[in-house]
């Protein structure tokens, strides 16, 4: 910048004459010759104040000297008697040289008034430390409110990595009931006749479909859990490049941290504070206070100068303190943004990314929560009842069971009975039947026995009995067959109960072991060998 025109400033120089006048030296007395103006310097109103004094103690006025252009005629009128021309050329050199020092009296006297003091280096130097000090405070705050966001970032990672452990915990848990699940369908391999589909297969097939279900619904959340780490993570790393960025800046001061953003907070909640009470002081002008009404405040509050004292050196002090974070806030208790200043867009976008990406991870955890304590009551009740559907089963089969040994110990009965009445049958078919040769006859087993021979002799005389015998023997075969057959089938219905019995106990023996081994393993506590692809 090119310095101002200096203005025409009016300066009187005040020379002594030439003539040795002692009045007008005593006048003098010591008085500069440069008449200057006092507007610009302490030193001169000094001056002034002096040369009044001097002024006031001498009893006569003194003399105004006169003019240079007065003091010039008066010289040469009196010393100068030589030729014109030398002397108009002496005199034109005087004229120039009091013109020259009249000028540069004027820019003397013009240059107190603009030019920079002495020590505007210093002055300089100490603003300039002043402003980089407070920017420098002012940016340590910022880091300090980095610093703890990027300590909410962390922390909020760690707590989504503990949800992320219970969630792969809830999903291992799962994992395994479907291991049971599967190896519940695989036990229940049973006999061809107890091997026809039940209602404990519908429900094992129900309880995979749920834990299937519920399987992904966990895994997508442990997913989203994943993402908002990672986004979390990025925006970690912003605020840490942000952080060092503003941090350049703080290396030469105190860091302080916490103390710096606890100031900062104190600073808004006191600037909040007076913006709420100029808000309400607007909408409800403020009451009467008591003391106009006669009342007498009490004497705790009632002012007192020492107190007063202290309590204003001690807000002074704070403010001193506060200073570079009340500059950081606007009355309203907001953070002033800008390019150039400590609160730049960059750190307020970083700030509100942060808290936008804590207030969804707050949700995800609360949603992940509800999901795995949904997940736990499900699998426990479709565990509950795939062992009560068992339990049931095994009830059935253990009632069938106790009916087929029951009518296989009838049918027992049945058999010996017909086998007993076959043996008497046989017997007496035997008996009718009669020898087999005709040499073991006896005589009262013959036919032509001596009564039946006198019996016969009279004509017309004949007995039936070779035809009755013959039938009767003939009955007896048939009856005897007809018990073979009732004997045979109630061998072969007593084999088929006996088959049906064991398989009975075969399917018991598996659904005890299915339901024996689905609740040792209830508790998950046993190491997976094997996942099942569903």
């Amino acid at each position: 910048m090119t310095n101002p025109s200096r203005p025409s400033t009016s300066c009187q120089i005040q020379r002594p004459p030439l003539t040795d006048d002692n009045d007008h030296l005593n006048n003098n007395n010591g008085k500069q010759f440069l008449s200057r103006s006092l507007t610009f310097d302490t030193e001169q109103k000094q001056q002034k104040q002096q040369q009044q004094q001097q002024q006031q103690r001498v009893t006569r006025p003194s003399r105004p000297s006169p003019t240079i252009s007065e003091q010039l005629p008066q010289r040469l009128g009196r010393s100068l008697l030589s030729n014109d021309n030398w002397r108009q050329e002496t005199m034109v050199d005087i004229r120039i040289n009091a013109k020259a020092i009249e000028q540069s009296d004027q820019n003397i006297l013009f240059g107190r008034g603009i030019d920079p003091l002495p020590h505007v280096r210093e002055m300089l130097t100490e603003l300039s430390n002043t402003e980089a000090l407070l920017y420098a405070r002012q940016c340590r705050v910022v880091v300090a409110k980095l610093r703890l966001c990027w300590g909410d970032i962390n922390e909020e990672i760690k707590s989504l990595l503990k949800h992320k452990e219970y969630t792969e915990a809830a999903i291992d848990h799962i994992r395994k009931d479907l291991i049971i699940n599967n190896e519940s369908v695989k036990i229940r391999k049973k006999p061809k006749r107890e091997a026809e589909l039940d209602g404990v297969d519908d429900i094992l097939a129900a309880e995979k479909y749920h834990l299937t279900t519920i399987k992904n619904i966990l895994e997508l959340n442990c997913k989203n859990i994943v993402d908002q780490m990672q986004k979390l993570d990025e925006v970690r790393k912003r605020v840490t490049k942000v952080g060092k960025e503003r941090s350049v800046v703080t290396e030469l001061i105190c860091q302080c941290l916490t103390h710096a953003s606890r100031t900062f907070e104190l600073t808004r909640f006191q600037k909040l504070d007076n913006a709420q009470t100029r808000r309400a002081s607007i909408a409800n002008p403020p009451a009467r206070p008591t003391s106009a009404l006669g009342f007498r405040p009490p004497r705790s509050t009632r002012t007192n100068p020492l107190s007063t004292t202290m309590t204003s050196s001690n807000s002074n002090l704070n403010n001193t303190n506060v200073t570079a974070e009340s500059t950081l806030l606007d009355e309203n208790g907001l953070p002033l943004v800008g390019h150039l200043l400590p609160f730049t867009p960059d750190v307020i976008q970083v700030f509100q990314e942060a808290a936008k990406l804590i207030e969804e991870s707050g949700e995800i955890k609360k949603q992940a929560m509800n999901q795995i304590k949904d997940a736990f009551n499900d699998a426990k009740a479709y565990s509950l009842t795939v062992n009560q559907s068992v339990a049931q089963k095994l009830a059935d089969i253990i009632t069938l069971a106790q009916h087929l040994t029951i009518s296989l110990g009838e049918n027992s009965i049945a058999q010996h009975r017909a086998q007993r009445w076959f043996d008497l049958t046989m017997s007496a078919q035997r008996c009718n039947a009669g020898p087999l040769s005709s040499s073991s006859f006896k005589i009262f087993e013959r036919l032509d026995r001596p009564i039946i021979r006198t019996f016969q002799k009279h004509p017309g005389n004949q007995v039936p009995e070779a035809q009755i015998t013959a039938k009767v023997t003939t009955d007896l075969q048939q009856s005897a067959e007809e018990t073979r057959k009732q004997l045979k089938a109630l061998k072969i219905v007593g084999q088929r109960l006996q088959a049906n019995l064991i398989d009975k106990e075969v399917a018991l023996e598996v659904d005890a072991h299915l339901l024996r081994r689905r609740r040792e393993r209830s508790n998950h506590k046993w190491g997976v060998t094997k996942y099942v692809h569903v």
